[in-house]
């Protein structure tokens, strides 16, 4: 089929959410809730331009196609289409003078051909595959006889751009470098003597139909993804294409945060690992030639991203090497850039960086380069302004700032050049090497042996653990590599090492010191710990309560956890001995996994009355680096094989809400509005090693009741907590529910069964009709009534549609108690009657109430549980009647869905007929939409529970319960603590901690 450029609409200014397909560039200030809703809608963050706001707001503009935006806007995000200035319309009507096609006469691919024939004895043209049009995807080869020397028979790097088709700035940045390179040879030594021992790729546009078109149409300017044809519409828009650094097989499709399933985001991930022909290209080249580095060119940003994408906070070993290239905060390898871990404002999974070092040990770093405004402020007397720019990606098409941009970039791409030679002993344009040594430090042990971890670099021979007790004689003991844990660790390691030792005999309060040696004289520095007073214990119980913090407010002068004796009492009637770590008592520090947790053979972590770690001074939304750094700590645990049991009235509440901290000091996260350091805090931990896979704030009851594995039969209240949670599980494991007296609003209301109508999903607009005809002919009066509960976002309705049977007097009818309203709501204004023409027989075509036919009575909104919707039929008496239970939504709909339940037809006081679907649909039949609109991807169905919320969540090694032990009665915490061990810790106190 013959892809074709579709033809767009442009949005009004002032109109926010226009019509049609296209990009769009939309600003908005937003407040925390807002900005996070941003981040989880499928957004690269670090293609979102921020600034502080004022008021604990954030300012920001994103591009956005107009259907996704549409869709923020619906969920609350106030977008709105940024205003063109008189100089942003004049440079969009212009054509560029520097920044070019790749496929076109005088092209960028023109331009390799010609440079590799320039200079036969340096360059190579190499094709490495093809894009989906066809097109050839290019790159130069530089070293001395690069035609004669086989491919990758010397240590190789790869510098390449435009993966993200609207990133212009990126091939000229390639393009640049290698003239530099080429026309540097012979006359610069560094240079010479570079290419007589190392082979440097070039390839400038790694994604070329999409990058080219981006030149074609300006509503096509700002496309981030290849030209896949998604919907198979033989058009290209907004809803189509593949990310391509989301499309590489390591760890593809982990989670719908690092990527995304659907089509229309921008960073969709493709429908198979690999799906590509552009990644299948690479990924072979990668394969073929094992580049020891790489350098991805991205663009606005201004960072210098390094490491693993696929989880929050992961160093692997060889990250010793990446972090010395790309220096610090305070002194960063490209001036201005910003050097982080790749995952450190939020997660990628199927990206190049990551599957490259995966797979073939290649360490890849990713430069954001320069935005716009950045660019337009750097000369005050050239003529750009930043508020002339539309976005941060319009790098200013002026050739002495894109030399400037790139001219600041070179020293550091020939130092990973330069650093190909020996990757463990890298150049660093900032002065930092790699040390032999990087142990692990710990302030705190809890066992009477402990170990030990070091970063070593591999070519180390030798290597030895040393340690001193309480000053006395120097011993050693060996150090062997650590080969990972349960789900990550032992990758990302060909140059360094992880090694480990363990220091015996230690006792209470001893003070110990621990150094590592190799030969040749090589040592670490040595650090010291002290070993806690009370160790031994089968269980520790991790108290994070935060009496001294802020949330809530210290009333009562504590200084240490409330609540953890509560906890070792109820371990030991369950027969295991307990030690506590009270993050009060011990300066609100985490603990470390290896120094505290690793000696219990399980950890009860419970929260007391806190809600979220906050020091005075910090502002809403805004939590300690310590809450982080205990999360990772006891997923470090979990890692390697430990057992948690986690309770608390907000325990995990934190991390689901998405609070801020400041991942590396000095300080704390202050106000994430005013410190753009600040990352919010990820809730994969519930997710992916608790289990629970949705938070559902306070939404629990007073009493618990066991379903399964050792909490079966266990029911008990809860006491007085002051709040709860319910969770949906990832694996579908609830071995605990909450205990209503009335039943929850995904519960059945009546019996074991309903009709539920199937969860919402965007651009999947329904209309959804419950129908029976009744025969009124020979009676007076009439009624309907029924239960449901709404459960939704968005510009969706529930209500009773009604006409007599021959006619097409349709109307809807109002409920008698006042739920229903005449509210169209404010899908109408900007999309008229949408997908739904038959709106028509009840909307005006100006969005006022009334139709061509009839009224508009409907409930819209969360109903907040189980109401009962009544409404009389005795207009239609002497007549038969057509009478639909009806549930329409647009394509912005999000939420849970609509349940229905116990119908009754009362007919001159008698029920005629009444069903809760217990057996059947009762008479009822589901008939589907009206004509015009598009078939439903849900309907009504039986269903004895569309959702199986829990008071808790397990697997395996965790049990995650959405309230506190602490307000329960002692034999009902004592109760559900035994049955907790037994679950966590099966085979009871035979085993034993690894590390004592």
């Amino acid at each position: 089929m013959l892809l074709t450029v579709a033809s767009f609409v442009p949005a009004p200014a002032e109109a926010a959410p226009p019509a049609g397909g296209g990009f769009e560039v939309y600003a908005a200030t937003l407040d925390g809730a807002q900005a996070q809703r941003l981040g989880s809608a499928g957004v690269d963050l670090d293609e979102v331009s921020r600034r502080p706001a004022g008021g604990g707001k954030v300012a920001v503009e994103v591009i956005l196609g107009r259907e996704q935006a549409a869709r923020l806007i619906a969920s609350g995000v106030p977008l709105r289409v940024k205003p063109m200035t008189a100089r942003m319309r004049k440079l969009k009507a212009q054509e560029p003078t520097v920044f070019r096609r790749y496929d076109a006469p005088g092209g960028i691919r023109e331009e390799l051909a010609t440079t590799a024939a320039r200079f036969p004895r340096l360059a190579k043209l190499e094709t490495i595959g093809r894009s989906l049009r066809g097109v050839p995807i290019q790159a130069v080869k530089v070293t001395v006889d690069a035609k004669a020397i086989p491919d990758g028979k010397r240590p190789a790097v790869l510098y390449f751009g435009a993966q993200h088709a609207r990133e212009w700035i990126t091939p000229e940045m390639t393009r640049r470098l290698m003239h530099h390179v080429l026309d540097g040879y012979g006359t610069d030594p560094a240079i010479t003597k570079l290419l007589a021992t190392t082979e440097l790729w070039f390839m400038p546009v790694a994604n070329p139909d999409g990058y080219d078109v981006t030149f074609v149409d300006d509503d096509l300017r700002y496309v981030r993804k290849n030209l896949r044809d998604n919907n198979g519409d033989g058009q290209f828009g907004p809803g189509d294409g593949v990310d391509l650094n989301r499309n590489f097989a390591e760890k593809w499709g982990y989670d719908d945060e690092g990527s995304s399933n659907d089509p229309a985001d921008d960073t969709y991930r493709g429908p198979a690992p690999g799906s590509e022909p552009e990644t299948r290209a690479m990924d072979a080249l990668f394969r073929r030639i094992g580049f020891r580095f790489l350098v991805n060119y991205h663009s606005a940003a201004q960072l210098l991203l390094w490491g693993s994408g696929w989880q929050v906070a992961t160093i692997n070993p060889d990250d010793q090497i990446s972090m010395a290239m790309a220096g610090d905060h305070a002194r960063p390898a490209v001036p201005g850039y910003l050097p982080q871990l790749s995952a450190q404002m939020y997660t990628t999974n199927g990206d190049t960086n990551t599957h490259a070092q995966a797979r073939y040990g290649t360490i890849g770093f990713a430069p954001e380069m320069s935005t716009c405004q950045t660019a337009s402020e750097s000369d005050p007397d050239d003529g750009w302004e930043p508020d002339d720019c539309r976005t941060e990606f319009d790098f200013p098409d002026d050739e002495h700032l894109i030399q400037a941009e790139y001219a600041k970039n070179v020293p550091f791409a020939l130092s990973v050049a330069a650093s190909a030679k020996d990757p463990a002993d890298p150049v660093s344009v900032v002065g930092r090497g790699t040390e032999d040594f990087v142990p692990h430090t710990f302030a705190d042990s809890f066992g009477t042996s402990q170990q030990v971890s070091v970063i070593a670099r591999r070519s180390l021979r030798g290597v030895r653990m040393h340690y001193r007790i309480n000053g006395g004689r120097e011993r050693t003991v060996a150090a062997g590599e650590w080969r990972g844990g349960e789900r990550y660790g032992g990758t990302a390691d060909k140059y360094f090492a992880e090694l480990r030792g363990t220091v015996p005999g230690q006792k209470p309060a001893d003070e110990v010191t621990v150094w590592f040696t190799a030969r040749g004289g090589r040592a670490s520095e040595p650090f010291s710990y002290t070993v806690a007073d009370r160790i031994g214990g089968d269980v520790l119980v991790l108290a994070t309560e935060d009496v001294t913090g802020i949330e809530p407010p210290n009333t009562d002068g504590a200084t240490s956890a409330r609540y953890a004796d509560e906890h070792v009492d109820a371990l030991r009637h369950a027969g295991y001995t307990a030690d506590v770590y009270d993050m009060d008592t011990h300066g609100r520090q985490a603990p470390d996994a290896l120094g505290v947790l690793s000696h219990y053979r399980a950890v009860v972590w419970e929260t007391g009355d806190d809600i979220v770690t906050r020091n005075p001074g910090q502002s809403e939304l805004v939590t300690t680096r310590a809450a982080a750094e205990t999360e990772l700590a006891v997923r470090d645990y979990l890692n390697e094989g430990g057992k948690l049991l986690h309770a608390g009235p907000y325990a995990g509440y934190a991390a689901q809400v998405g609070y801020y901290y400041r991942p590396e000091g000095p300080g704390e996260c202050e106000d994430v509005f005013e410190d753009l350091t600040c990352q919010s805090l990820s809730n994969d931990f519930a997710q992916y090693w608790l289990g629970a896979t949705t938070y559902l704030d306070n939404g629990g009851s007073q009493a618990v009741t066991g379903r399964s594995g050792t909490l079966a039969g266990f029911r008990a209240p809860v006491g007085a907590q002051q709040h709860t949670a319910s969770f949906l599980s990832t694996s579908g494991e609830v071995p605990l529910t909450w205990h209503r007296d009335v039943p929850g609003p995904y519960d059945p209301a009546d019996g074991d069964w309903y009709l539920f109508g199937g969860q919402p999903s965007f651009y999947a607009a329904t209309w959804k009709r419950l129908t029976r005809t009744v025969d009124l002919t020979e009676a007076a009066a009439a009624r309907l009534r029924f239960s449901f509960s709404h459960v939704t976002d968005g510009n969706d309705f529930v209500f009773v549609e009604a006409h007599e049977v021959g006619t097409d007097d349709w109307t809807t009818l109002p409920d008698t108690g006042g739920l229903t309203t005449s509210d169209v709501g404010w899908g109408c204004e900007f999309e008229g009657f949408g997908k739904h023409p038959f709106l028509a027989h009840y909307w005006g075509a100006d969005c006022t109430p009334g139709g061509t036919t009839g009224a508009w009575n409907a409930v819209s909104g969360n109903s907040g549980g189980w109401k009962t919707f009544e409404t009389d039929l005795s207009a239609y008496a002497g007549k038969r009647v057509e009478i639909s239970i009806t549930n329409t939504s647009d394509d912005w709909t999000d939420g849970y869905g609509t349940f229905l339940d116990d119908i009754h037809l009362d007919v001159d006081g008698t029920t005629a007929a009444q069903t809760s679907f217990e057996t059947d649909q009762g008479g009822w039949t589901v008939a589907g939409p009206p004509p015009g609109s598009p078939a439903n991807r849900t309907d009504w169905t039986r269903s004895r529970q569309a959702y199986d919320f829990g008071a808790a969540t397990s697997t395996a090694d965790t049990l995650y319960l959405g309230f506190g032990l602490e307000k329960m009665s002692s034999p009902d915490r004592d109760d559900l603590m035994a049955r907790a061990l037994r679950h966590l810790l099966p085979d009871g106190r035979a085993g034993r901690a690894a590390h004592r």
